[in-house]
């Protein structure tokens, strides 16, 4: 198997935040909960769910690139159960793609399904049920 190495910077920045910084400089500022952190950057099970949103995201828009003047605009909602006591991991991911524009709702399921089964490689690292689910045009076009 040939394997590709990914490398990341993250450093303490006081209290319960940290700082990650990838090799083309873009950093990602994390903290603890209100309460115990300061509210100054994202929890890192958000980021988590980010990632996945943004590669997944990614995917979609590189598989439909001759289709994407036909979209409008496109957001992902990212949800999360964990579990209540430690590690608190999550469970099951439920990936909500809300697009807008004149593109045929199988043309979206078909990018949505062939990142989540072959390219994101964030899917893939999750243990965790990912299910995928699409709006189209304000109208729920299905879940998977």
């Amino acid at each position: 198997m040939e394997t590709d190495q990914l490398k990341l910077s993250t450093k303490w920045q006081g209290d319960f935040v940290f700082e990650a910084a990838g090799q083309g400089g873009h950093t990602l500022r994390m903290d603890a909960h209100q309460g115990v952190g300061n509210d100054q950057g994202l929890l890192p099970m958000q980021a988590l769910l980010g990632s996945l949103a943004g590669c997944v995201g990614m995917d979609v828009v590189m598989i439909l690139r001759a289709r994407m003047k036909d979209v409008r605009s496109i957001e992902i909602v990212t949800e999360g159960d964990k579990r209540r006591n430690p590690p608190k991991e999550f469970l099951a991911l439920t990936v909500t793609f809300i697009v807008e524009g004149d593109i045929d709702a199988d043309k979206v399921w078909h990018a949505i399904e062939v990142s989540g089964e072959k390219y994101c490689p964030v899917a893939h690292s999750l243990k965790a049920d990912v299910a995928y689910k699409l709006v189209l045009n304000g109208k729920e076009a299905g879940a998977k």
